[in-house]
């Protein structure tokens, strides 16, 4: 079991540990810069669990991976924050590396779903499809996230964010529902001031709407005041194109 674990350990580290320099490299090479987990484990190690250490070691394995595959997606972004855009070419090449990060994270998403680590990958993938100005994508990972995970910590850190960058493709109106869905809930978690600030942001056109939190906290604490907030406009407000 040790043996296997070190295997895996070190072929998944091969496959991030280059990640910055393979990727402003790319014109080189069209392979994927995630290595499979099936890949990098033998089939026995992925059976169910015989006892609560290997669980532990799993998660350990999975938890260190995550963290060298989001350095290694956020060391290519900075390379291309680095990169010349002096002439045609280069921007190209720029646009190549940052969107060989955007694969790299997706491929990372895919591997860690329903694992805790799949949201450290999400933030990463966020920033990266916020560098590439590719809004309409980042605004469908986030509300996707939102609904899937809807007090976790990320949500609220992308709140205002998500207001900001779904304003110029037309998809306020979605990111604000659904920031509404979240406010909405009964109980106190730690990211809903953040969540209700984003709502103050939204769109000027929105009209005001009250929500007051029945229940009381997690914690036994009181529950929030009531706090008012902007709610969707009409469809009609969203005549908003790509700058």
């Amino acid at each position: 079991m040790r043996k296997q674990t070190v295997i895996w350990s070190i072929l998944l580290s091969l496959a991030v540990g280059g990640a910055g320099g393979y990727l402003l490299r790319a014109q080189r090479t069209n392979g994927s810069l995630v290595l499979s987990l099936k890949d990098a484990t033998q089939e026995e190690y992925l059976a169910p669990p015989e006892s609560f250490s290997r669980i532990k070691n799993t998660r350990n394995t999975l938890a260190a991976l995550s963290a060298r595959l989001g350095m290694g997606i956020m060391d290519a972004i900075l390379a291309y924050d680095r990169l010349p855009r002096t002439s045609e070419s280069e921007g190209k090449q720029a646009d190549q590396v940052l969107g060989r990060a955007i694969r790299a994270a997706e491929a990372a998403e895919q591997e860690f779903e329903g694992t805790e680590q799949q949201l450290e990958i999400t933030q990463v993938l966020l920033v990266a499809l916020q560098k590439a100005a590719r809004f309409d994508r980042w605004t469908e990972v986030y509300i996707k996230t939102l609904y899937e995970h809807p007090t976790h910590e990320v949500v609220a850190r992308f709140a205002k964010d998500a207001v900001k960058i779904s304003r110029p493709v037309g998809q306020e109106k979605r990111v604000v529902e659904a920031l509404e869905y979240v406010g909405a809930f009964p109980v106190e978690f730690a990211g809903r001031a953040k969540i209700l600030a984003a709502l103050d942001s939204a769109h000027p056109c929105f009209g005001q709407v009250e929500i007051c939190h029945a229940g009381v906290g997690v914690d036994g604490s009181e529950p929030a005041p009531c706090r008012s907030y902007q709610s969707t406009p009409p469809a009609s407000a969203y005549g908003l194109q790509r700058p």
